[in-house]
């Protein structure tokens, strides 16, 4: 009995060592992407930037409460310029300069300092209103006035920046850097009305209130993060003291198994010495009457040994069928546990390698993928290719019909590759409108023929938007592993055909 529970404790500690290990690259995953937001908004305003080197610091330590505390603080100061730059005074010397009429002066001074104390807590109604005084501010300001907001502050960043300050408008590289993520497919919708709303006719400033949300979508995400470590710190809080309990059970078994020995130690020594005393009267009595006294008292001090170590094994055997009760009750609620902890684990690892647009596995599941078939490659050498995939004009089919009839091709190219895969490839959304496809026991040739019949059924699907067709083509390059080749090499040659099929006209799978 004592080696299955001891297995039992071995199998539980090594489910939970794995469990404890995947939570914690789900928190690594939320770093990366503070992290990447962190560098994407990095040079916008230069009052930000301190905020954002220290949240960047803060998620290298990994600790979620401090984490937690600094992007709060980015948050508050995301719609507040630094006070050095910007002080009421400058706001005022704008508005008149502008020749913005008193009344209207006085409700920007009104709404900024509103903003100015407690920026998180500033409706969108009060922004919108001040946005709109602000604008007409800017109009009819001339040059020096806004050179003055040149420099950055909560100002540029409620009217935007003209095209001619900046290399790329905000709401595109915004834009660039949502397409660029991938995002859990719990959060496909938000990301969508993000898009959206930096899409087409959008104004200028739509970013502004895009990276408010944003932001609040990962504080989100982080403090459901915390809520998830938090209850699997309880869980395993639960299972160490379940294990002690465990422990101390196992403990008090040995405990009773020696009492139970010295008990019957005990019984025999005072078996022994009745027999003695009872040979001895024997021996010693002179009458019947006198020997039958000693025979009937010797067998009662037997009797009341006996039955004094049968009540003590009796109160024993109770006592631990109670304590073994109790504990198979706590471990059969630790299994429930652990299968409803498993379950999300194993649920939250799927979502994270499945790309939540095509329905296809992400980068991460390919790199993961990539891994154990160079691993198998080196050891058994049967053939392996690796084909980047990347849909042809995509940027100028998002521009002219859309984000939605982009998202619709992807998926559309996504579910043309996959009905026409072998049952031993993989495919994979690479990212953005790159795919990739590992072709496994395929030599070259078999592969190129595969990938053309593949190209040209993508040509052939006839996308329509709003009753216009859509030109759809995809190029390909392709790279066999060779002696000496890892991942990352064969996947630079693959790129680089890529490059030359698209140099040769696109439409084209060209090997290398």
């Amino acid at each position: 009995m004592a080696d299955d529970w001891r297995e039992r404790y071995l199998q539980l500690a090594d489910r939970h060592e794995r469990e404890a290990a995947q939570f914690e690259e789900a928190g690594k995953d939320f770093t990366r992407l503070i992290t990447r937001l962190c560098v994407a908004v990095s040079g916008l305003d230069a009052g930000l930037d301190p905020h954002l080197e220290r949240l960047r610091n803060v998620a290298r330590t990994g600790k979620t409460d401090a984490l937690l505390r600094q992007a709060g603080d980015l948050a508050d100061d995301l719609m507040r310029a630094s006070e050095d730059r910007v002080q009421p005074n400058l706001l005022q010397q704008l508005l008149q300069r502008a020749k913005l009429a008193q009344r209207e002066q006085d409700e920007v001074m009104k709404l900024w300092a509103k903003a100015q104390t407690n920026p998180a807590k500033v409706d969108n109604k009060t922004l919108d209103r001040l946005t709109e005084l602000l604008s007409k501010a800017l109009d009819a300001s001339a040059a020096p006035a806004a050179a003055e907001t040149k420099s950055g502050g909560l100002l540029s960043r409620l009217v935007g920046k003209s095209p001619s300050d900046i290399g790329t408008p905000p709401n595109q590289a915004l834009l660039e850097l949502l397409q660029s993520i991938e995002w859990p497919n719990h959060l496909a919708e938000e990301v969508e009305e993000f898009r959206s709303a930096l899409s087409g006719e959008a104004k200028r400033d739509a970013w502004v209130d895009v990276v408010r949300k944003i932001s609040d979508l990962v504080l989100r995400a982080m403090e459901q993060a915390h809520v998830n470590a938090q209850t699997a710190e309880t869980f395993l809080n639960e299972l160490s003291e379940r294990l002690l309990a465990f422990d101390q059970h196992m403990l008090d078994e040995g405990g009773r198994r020696e009492e139970s020995r010295e008990s019957g130690k005990r019984l025999g020594e005072q078996m022994n010495s009745e027999v003695v005393s009872l040979s001895a009267s024997v021996r010693d009595s002179v009458d019947l009457a006198q020997l039958q006294a000693s025979v009937l008292g010797s067998l009662d001090r037997m009797h009341a040994h006996v039955r004094a170590h049968l009540d003590d094994e009796n109160a024993r055997r109770e006592k631990a069928e109670t304590e073994a009760g109790e504990l198979r009750q706590q471990l059969n609620q630790l299994e429930r546990d652990t299968f409803d902890l498993r379950r999300e684990v194993a649920q939250t690892y799927q979502e994270a390698m499945c790309d939540a647009l095509t329905g296809l596995p992400n980068r991460r599941a390919y790199d993961e993928r990539i891994a154990q078939e160079f691993a198998r490659w080196k050891r058994f050498g049967e053939p392996l290719a690796l084909l980047v995939w990347d849909v042809d004009d995509f940027k100028k089919l998002n521009d002219t019909f859309g984000h939605k009839a982009g998202d619709r091709a992807l998926a559309m190219v996504a579910k043309t590759l996959t009905t026409r895969l072998r049952e031993t490839d993989f495919l994979a959304r690479y990212g953005g409108e790159e795919f990739v496809l590992v072709f496994i026991g395929a030599s070259p040739k078999d592969a190129l023929k595969v990938a053309d019949v593949m190209r040209q059924a993508i040509e052939n699907i006839g996308l329509h938007s709003h009753g216009k067709p859509v030109k759809l083509t995809v190029s390909g390059g392709m790279s066999a592993f060779a002696e000496g080749d890892d991942p990352e090499k064969v996947f630079e040659r693959a790129d680089k055909a890529l490059y030359d099929a698209k140099h040769q006209g696109k439409n084209r799978v060209v090997a290398n």
